[in-house]
């Protein structure tokens, strides 16, 4: 049975791609071949010239599986998955996700799922992230924010999983950069109180690993490759590395 993870987040724009990336880098640096999938996409072609998600995993994972099956859901609406596929005209569906997974999955030691949004994101008709998450099997990071409201987020999360009895290998709170915020908001000006706060609250609270929090990299948006084996270094990555390799023959 293949193993690895499901990497979640509390909200949209924590910081799951990067650690999910850094998590397959991480662990192919230990011999293993992972592979990396990102189930369902929006907003594809919305950023320029900048890599789609699933473009993006596969460039740092070192992956040579084609990027249609490992993102087979890449719809251009920046929009949640259901909205975004009925503008589309299209129905995504589980059996296709699963059916895509298993082909990946079948050619490699470990997988690295990245989900969308939050875990009661809606994704098809009649199924959520976490939905998908219980049909893969595979236990989750939560990807969470270092400042006021993570607390809340991360809470809720776990309650949300546990409903479901789906395994959370660890949280990792994140100093996610937000461009669009004003310079005095951003993660270079948090109040290191704040942070620390979130960490202790939800180490204290939610009765899973908390990890980091990661700091911001700024050479991630300089230099892609450097910028990830930096995040890969990180004490939180290797840790959750090692949790996932209990679990590999």
């Amino acid at each position: 049975m293949t193993r690895g993870c499901f990497v979640t987040g509390t909200d949209t724009g924590v910081g799951k791609t990067v650690v999910a990336a850094a998590l397959a880098i991480c662990l192919r640096q230990r011999g293993l071949n992972v592979g990396v999938m990102k189930p369902v996409e929006t907003g594809v072609g919305e950023r320029g010239s900048t890599l789609s998600d699933a473009e993006y995993l596969r460039a740092a994972g070192g992956a040579v599986d084609p990027v249609d099956a490992i993102g087979p859901y890449r719809l251009a609406a920046p929009l949640a998955p259901l909205a975004a596929a009925r503008q589309a005209g299209t129905v995504i569906e589980m059996d296709r996700i699963l059916t895509a997974y298993e082909r990946l999955a079948a050619g490699h030691t470990l997988m690295v799922v990245e989900g969308i949004g939050g875990v009661l994101v809606p994704i098809g008709h009649h199924f959520n992230v976490r939905d998908l998450i219980a049909r893969l099997g595979l236990p989750t990071v939560v990807v969470g924010r270092a400042t006021l409201g993570g607390v809340n987020h991360a809470l809720l999360t776990v309650e949300a999983l546990r409903q479901r009895r789906i395994a959370i290998l660890g949280i990792v709170l994140n100093h996610a950069a937000i461009p669009s915020e004003p310079s005095w908001k951003r993660p270079d000006a948090i109040d290191t109180r704040q942070g620390d706060s979130t960490v202790e609250l939800v180490k204290e609270l939610s009765g899973v690993p908390v990890l980091g929090p990661l700091r911001h990299e700024p050479m991630l948006a300089q230099a892609r490759d450097a910028g990830l084996g930096k995040v890969a270094a990180e004490d939180a990555v290797r840790t959750l590395a090692d949790l996932i390799m209990k679990g590999v023959p």
